[in-house]
């Protein structure tokens, strides 16, 4: 399992992009469109405000090819 982050825009209804965190069950390394925070400080993460990580079980993620 590894943590990713990822810039979402709020369009159309804000210009505002805010970070979000993802832990995904079964992946490591490098996923398209998202950012590898596993290496990332705490002050890191914090500074993007993303505090916690939502857990996305194995179940809800395509396998790779």
């Amino acid at each position: 399992m590894a943590r990713y982050i990822q810039k979402i825009s709020l369009r159309p209804y804000s210009d505002t992009e805010v970070w979000t965190g993802w832990e995904l069950e079964g992946r490591d390394g490098e996923v398209e469109g998202l950012i590898l925070a596993e290496n990332m400080s705490k002050e890191e993460l914090a500074k993007l405000g993303v505090t916690e990580f939502q857990k996305i079980p194995r179940e809800y993620i395509v396998p790779r090819k």
